[in-house]
């Protein structure tokens, strides 16, 4: 093979590795902009902590945690929320504890507002 071809392969998979890495961290970009729609215009209900653990992910330093909660209004409604939460938030979410949720009614997605609780 010439120069050339080992160029033009080089160059190829360099374009290849970026494209995926923007697509990747354009993603990234919409979930935290979905996220701070549902903070900011989601529908409030409030919630029971049954259990909290930590996925054992980071993201952007904060645990990932996945949160079984009982809804307040209607005890049959239990969800599962994985939401990454700071640090100083994670003694909100201890079993037992109640908890604000912004709820998207459309498609049933809820995060927790520590802003409300």
């Amino acid at each position: 093979m010439s120069d050339f071809a080992y160029i033009a392969i080089a160059a190829v998979v360099v374009v290849l590795v970026g494209g995926h890495t923007a697509w990747q961290i354009r993603g990234l970009f919409r979930a935290q902009a979905a996220d701070a729609r549902l903070l900011a215009h989601g529908a409030i209900c409030f919630a029971k902590v049954v259990s909290a653990r930590q996925s054992g992910t980071l993201i952007n330093d904060q645990p990932l945690c996945v949160v079984h909660l009982v809804d307040v209004q209607a005890p049959a409604t239990q969800r599962d929320i994985a939401q990454p939460i700071a640090a100083i938030h994670l003694p909100a979410i201890q079993t037992g504890c109640t908890v604000a949720l912004r709820v998207d009614r459309s498609s049933g997605r809820a995060l927790i507002d520590f802003s409300r609780s």
